[in-house]
């Protein structure tokens, strides 16, 4: 059986993939309107178009891990529901244990540490939840009917249809709805870690930065 630490894992990793892959493709889609950039990318054409389509089936196909909600499946509502489930795991009696198991001399720390820790409640991830929620309107609907229909299973193969579809899909929408999971983790994290109490401020994926250099070096123009 996993363990809470393996399932914050899980969504650290569902939602980072996810977001970086957003990042990449919007450095590549701004690399194409500027003309130093596009003499470069055409001395490999095929390769960056390979690179483009593989970017965009990754990232719909993580919102929709993310987001759509099927029966045995992760995503972020269910992890949400097994930490109010096991909200135990995030008392300060859980986080003592946890600090006196993996540290040789916690003895002689823990009690002051502890003072300034936080009492985790259920309302802290209902709170959590709902941020996502207020975040990510569209997400449940219409990208991930965009992300099931047509990058999971091929229903639409119709060109006409495909960008009839997506026509109104927003790299700001997802990167807003993208940006609020990544806080979430964050907090759930620190939470589990640490005994912080969560923050409900949505701040910027902190390596945004870090994915937008690699994708102008490999393109080798910095535009």
């Amino acid at each position: 059986m996993l363990k809470m630490r393996d399932h914050i894992n899980n969504l650290r990793k569902e939602a980072e993939t996810t977001i970086r892959v957003l990042y990449a493709l919007k450095q590549f889609r701004h690399s194409i309107t500027c003309k130093e950039c596009v003499k470069k990318i055409n001395k490999n054409t095929y390769f960056w178009q390979i690179y483009e389509c593989s970017l965009r089936t990754n990232l719909f196909i993580g919102i929709r891990r993310l987001y759509e909600n099927k029966n045995g499946t992760f995503n972020f509502q269910k992890f949400i529901e097994m930490c109010i489930a096991n909200v135990d795991l995030f008392s300060k009696e859980s986080l003592r244990k946890r600090k006196l198991e993996n540290s040789k001399n916690a003895n002689e720390w823990i009690d002051e540490y502890m003072s300034n820790t936080y009492e985790v409640s259920e309302d802290d991830f209902t709170s959590l939840s709902r941020l996502v929620k207020n975040n990510s309107k569209k997400m449940k609907s219409i990208y991930s009917n965009v992300a099931s229909t047509i990058f999971a299973h091929a229903v639409h193969i119709d060109h006409e249809i495909m960008h009839e579809m997506m026509k109104d899909l927003d790299f700001d929408e997802i990167e807003k709805a993208l940006n609020s999971i990544w806080h979430v983790y964050e907090q759930i994290w620190q939470m589990y870690e640490n005994g912080r109490e969560p923050y409900l401020e949505i701040k910027v994926y902190p390596y945004k930065k870090e994915v937008i250099d690699s994708v102008a070096i490999q393109v080798g123009c910095k535009c």
